[in-house]
């Protein structure tokens, strides 16, 4: 089963459900359908789409900023817990960072504002408390719940957008890899915070917003750590070399076979002139032989978008697509022809050798103690 759903596009960025939101949004309205009939699941089903259209809004207030300064978002994908938008990459300049950060909030508080007047007056704060009952004021909780959402997105809980705040605000006075290192720390001491608070109220979505910001939180003090590591490094440094090479027409059965002889979980895939067709993947390969069969081509299931570097690019430029989720980045010649690749694996190889190289040389200038 796909994890996402395409449901359409705003300026080429795809908005995508996750299965998790639609297990979500259907669990719900059968709850208040079995609770308080199909008036008030109607009424529910309206609410919470309201809700995801305000989520959608604040990413694409980010994505919007995010362009200004040539950040394109290729999809926003929807879950439970949010939004949560794939930019390409996060822009090193902590002004860049800061506005983008900052645009998502901005936009609930305008749309908070535009329904306070719609309401004709303030909303009152126990609105949200009647949802639980199943009463809908729909305006006046939309108002609200984008104040809350405004208001909550300025915690300091990084990879959030207060958690970017506060890092680019950092940034401005310290090293980058400095200031993601202390965002990530406040991010997950508030993420423990909310986790606690949610267990202890018995609140299951805060305890979920937790453990996904902790882990988040972690995910991206890591990413940033084999960034600064790395540096400048050439990716021609970092690539593998030797894993076997495919051809489009050879038979998936051929691929098989070279699993057992390979440590490799990538096989390029290159025409007569090694020039790059695609990569296929171990796990895809395996379901590949089960599902189409040993004799089908490999042209037929290998992957098309890998993303490419040239030799001497920046390693450092692999880091932020595999941070967008690409299983891996090929390296080519300036004709295009294939040269290796890069996975988070070798990254990870080439970060702890340079750590025990710095160990070293610090150990040999200290001189015996």
């Amino acid at each position: 089963m796909p994890h996402s759903f395409a449901i359409g596009s705003i300026a080429e960025t795809a908005i995508r459900l996750h299965w998790s939101f639609i297990l979500f949004f259907t669990l719900l309205c059968l709850a208040v359908f079995f609770a308080s009939g199909a008036t008030a699941a109607l009424t529910a089903a309206i609410f919470l789409c309201l809700i995801f259209s305000c989520i959608v809004l604040h990413e694409f207030g980010q994505i919007r900023v995010a362009r200004l300064f040539g950040v394109h978002t290729p999809e926003v994908m929807l879950l439970p817990i949010g939004g949560l938008a794939k930019l390409q990459r996060i822009p090193n300049e902590p002004q860049q960072e800061l506005a983008i950060a900052v645009a998502g909030p901005a936009v609930n508080f305008v749309l908070f504002g535009i329904l306070s007047l719609v309401l004709g007056r303030w909303p009152e704060l126990d609105a949200l408390a009647g949802l639980a009952e199943g009463e809908f004021n729909l305006v006046e909780q939309l108002a609200l719940f984008n104040l809350v959402v405004g208001l909550f997105n300025l915690l300091p809980a990084f990879p959030m957008d207060g958690g970017r705040i506060l890092r680019a605000v950092l940034t401005f006075v310290i090293a980058r890899h400095k200031a993601t290192r202390i965002a990530a720390w406040v991010g997950q001491g508030v993420a423990i915070a909310l986790a606690l608070l949610g267990l202890m109220s018995a609140n299951f979505v805060l305890l979920a917003i937790g453990i996904f910001i902790f882990f988040a939180a972690r995910s991206e003090a890591k990413v940033d750590m084999v960034r600064h590591a790395i540096g400048g490094t050439p990716v021609a440094a970092v690539m593998i070399t030797d894993q076997p090479r495919l051809g489009a027409f050879d038979p998936v059965l051929t691929a098989a076979e070279a699993l057992v002889h390979s440590d490799s979980t990538e096989f390029p895939v290159v025409d007569d002139e090694t020039r790059l067709l695609g990569v296929v993947l171990h796990r895809e390969l395996i379901d590949a032989l089960a599902k189409v069969g040993p004799a089908a081509t490999i042209g037929t299931v290998m992957r098309r978008d890998i993303p490419t570097l040239v030799l001497y690019d920046r390693a450092e430029s692999a880091v932020e697509h595999l941070q967008n989720g690409a299983p891996a980045v090929a390296v080519v010649d300036s004709s295009g022809r294939y040269l290796g690749l890069v996975n988070w694996p070798n990254l990870l190889e080439k970060m702890a050798l340079e750590s025990a190289l710095t160990g070293h040389r610090k150990a040999s200038r200290a001189g015996p103690i």
